[in-house]
């Protein structure tokens, strides 16, 4: 039930046109409710529709996990791992595909090939690498265009609530404000006063 309930919510901020930070414990099925929207995409997109290519940024680490996981659930994506030395770098070829699978380091290294594209959605699997508003990873991830966000991630906040700002930037750009503001109205009293009030603000 929760698995739906979290596919259903896809569907909530698809809707209304917001992008979303689904912060499920490891191992409660972020992967199967992020390939059930993928696959409902698919069935809803038609050919005259040209946003279909979705893209999927993630750890070197959790490849084999996705590729596999796709496989079982929704094995009528048309799937792409945008990965390793000889990686296609044509656009046209790219865009055939449902999902293109890259990492963080290639979405860096690929940044102008991968900002030429409108993607249907951007998905960020532990979306707490793009943390640091000032890193490489961010910077890049927020040149590229998207229809849809989303971030994935069991730790959204791993050390100081300041790591929340950049994912919400990416999915919601300006619902937190601006890094100082952010910085001022909400981590220095969280952290620094054990402000309840403004952890409450900040939890709505």
């Amino acid at each position: 039930p929760y698995q739906k309930a979290g596919y259903n919510w896809f569907n909530f901020l698809q809707q209304f046109k917001f992008g979303g930070c689904l912060a499920d414990d490891m191992g409660l099925g972020k992967t199967i409710q992020t390939l059930a929207l993928l696959q409902s995409q698919k069935e809803l997109l038609t050919e005259a529709i040209d946003v279909k290519t979705s893209l999927l940024v993630l750890p070197t680490s959790l490849i084999y996990n996705w590729e596999k996981e796709a496989r079982k659930f929704a094995p009528e994506l048309q799937i792409h791992l945008h990965t390793g030395n000889n990686r296609v770098k044509d656009p046209q070829l790219l865009s055939k595909y449902d999902l293109i699978i890259t990492t963080y380091g290639i979405s860096r290294i690929d940044e102008e090939l991968l900002s030429q594209f409108y993607f249907n959605y951007i998905i960020l699997d532990e979306s707490q690498n793009i943390k640091n508003p000032t890193s490489k990873s961010f910077k890049a991830i927020k040149s590229l265009i998207s229809k849809h966000k989303l971030a994935l991630s069991g730790t959204p906040v791993e050390n100081s609530v300041s790591d929340l700002w950049a994912q919400m930037h990416f999915a919601n750009p300006g619902l937190l404000g601006s890094y100082s503001y952010f910085q001022k109205e909400f981590v220095q009293p969280i952290e620094k006063k054990k402000d309840e009030e403004k952890a409450r603000k900040l939890q709505t």
